[in-house]
């Protein structure tokens, strides 16, 4: 499995493979990091990668463009994102003139930042000049060395910019209520002939898990020595992802077709392209 970061979101993965589940199904599942999406999104092209967890914006580029990949459930149906702003930023209509740390442009870190700007009445690159910073750690050096003054982060980054200073100004999924925002996807060849490996793979998902709250101290146990965070980073971080999970990792299509269409917004996204081709929803566990 090909992963582009480390982050809480993560959690049930990590618990499935601590505790058995996987092996319960006859599975082993190895854990690879890579930098970004669009890297694990070439990964399960090229077959390196059997599954791979992507922002669905990553995917859906990748579908236009004739990648075999389905989005078969999610991790998280609201976004994980939050506004972060420099000191002397008060509301969004001080950040006229300013500049914006974004990732590459069509990336959904992107797409959600520039979406949220002109929510807020901010045109990008007019009102507001784009820079790509990278992931979630450039962005917020961009912002500690001036040279942005509005980026979007995700946990646990969040975290480090709370430590810093910086004024957390929005929670995305407040204002952007549909969205699936690390999503699971399968190679279309492993979908065709061997469909019984990726029934396996979502029937060993550990949210039931996770959501007991007897089970909590494990989880967070688990959360620290995978993520190597403190404890009072790894309770605040799974606190804000928790509400998020969901059962048995059904995605939000919503959200899904609301990501196709801002694709299309922005520009990265120039042919039609269905629900259907995206996404596939059989292997829901029973």
């Amino acid at each position: 499995m090909g992963l582009p970061s480390k982050n809480m979101s993560y959690i049930p993965f990590y618990v499935a493979i601590k505790k058995g589940f996987y092996q319960n199904y006859n599975l082993k599942v190895n854990l690879n990091y890579v930098k970004g999406g669009v890297l694990a999104l070439r990964g399960v092209q090229t077959g390196d990668f059997h599954i791979i967890s992507s922002l669905p914006e990553s995917v859906i580029t990748g579908v236009a463009e004739g990648a075999n990949v389905k989005l078969i459930g999610t991790l998280d149906d609201k976004s994980m994102y939050s506004i972060y702003v420099s000191k002397d930023i008060k509301d969004p209509n001080d950040l006229k003139g300013k500049s914006a740390a974004s990732n590459v442009p069509g990336n959904g870190t992107d797409i959600q930042l520039q979406y949220w700007l002109k929510k807020h009445g901010l045109e990008p690159n007019k009102d507001v000049r784009i820079i790509n910073s990278g992931e979630n750690a450039g962005r917020l050096q961009a912002l500690q060395q001036g040279q942005a003054a509005v980026t979007i982060l995700s946990q646990p980054t969040d975290l480090k910019a709370d430590e810093m200073g910086f004024k957390r100004l929005a929670v995305m999924r407040d204002e952007l209520k549909t969205y699936n925002h690390n999503m699971i996807a399968a190679n279309g060849d492993l979908i065709k002939n061997k469909p019984e490996v990726v029934y396996a793979f979502m029937a060993a998902e550990a949210v039931a898990f996770i959501k007991e709250k007897a089970n909590r101290e494990e989880v967070i146990k688990i959360a620290m020595e995978e993520l190597e965070m403190n404890r009072a980073d790894a309770e605040k971080s799974f606190d804000f992802v928790l509400p998020a999970l969901p059962d048995k990792g059904k995605m939000n299509v919503e959200g899904v077709k609301w990501a196709i269409d801002t694709v299309k917004e922005t520009g990265a996204l120039n042919k039609e392209l269905s629900v259907e081709k995206v996404v596939d929803e059989r292997f829901y566990a029973k």
